[in-house]
């Protein structure tokens, strides 16, 4: 399922966060594309979990405490489908967690899922040396906040049957749900085999971290009042 939409209409405020994350996000993953290097770029960016682990720090630019790879990972991405589907999601569900949070705490928030997601990561592969990067368990926070405000939503999505997409309005407590189902089962189902990294290189524990995370932060953000109006 591919979510492209909500009825709940667009926040009264515009969501100027969400807006320059995904901007800054684009820039980052442009100046991934142009670097000489891109795999030193990277490299230099990511959260390598064995070098945050051991005090590694690599030559700059790379930061001189490793743990700061963890913010800075939040905004590196590895290929077109990666920024685009994560960029996506931000879009469709990071307004309404703005507006209910105001600029400054959905910013804090947005951060905090983000990093609980990264060092979910590098607790369950303390070991790995594969980079790891995206911005997917800031964004896995924000789905965890949608889910407790609006669980009864309705959200546009395009659910693909063979070469035909079929467009339906599914609530969100569906939508989301079965996202964080499959996160828990196949993260959890293959945490014996996490020698090097994540199946098909997706950081599951990075999805499910920063999905409690959200789950569990966004009543200490929201602003009720707000949320209530709207």
């Amino acid at each position: 399922m591919i979510p492209i939409g909500d009825d709940e209409g667009r926040p009264p405020v515009v969501p100027f966060v969400v807006y320059a994350l995904i901007a800054l996000n684009v820039w980052v993953f442009f100046q991934e594309l142009s670097a000489p290097d891109p795999d030193r770029f990277i490299n230099a960016f990511a959260t390598i979990p064995f070098d945050v682990t051991h005090g590694v720090a690599l030559d700059p630019p790379s930061p001189p405490f490793p743990p700061l790879t963890i913010v800075t990972s939040m905004f590196l991405h590895g290929g077109w489908l990666h920024i685009g589907f994560n960029m996506l999601y931000l879009f469709v569900f990071g307004p309404a967690i703005e507006y209910v949070c105001g600029h400054v705490r959905f910013l804090a928030y947005y951060l905090l899922c983000g990093i609980v997601g990264g060092i979910a990561e590098i607790a369950v592969a303390p070991w790995s040396h594969v980079p790891a990067l995206g911005a997917s368990g800031a964004i896995a926070g924000i789905l965890g906040g949608y889910i407790v405000c609006f669980p009864f939503a309705r959200i546009r999505t395009i659910v693909p049957l063979g070469w035909f997409p079929l467009f339906v309005r599914l609530p969100a407590l569906l939508v989301i749900g079965l996202w964080a189902l499959s996160q828990f089962v196949t993260g959890f189902g293959t945490i014996s085999d996490r020698a090097a990294e994540s199946v098909g290189g997706t950081a599951y524990f990075a999805h499910i971290g920063g999905f409690c995370a959200g789950v569990f932060l966004i009543a200490q953000m929201t602003r009720r009042r707000q949320r209530a109006a709207w």
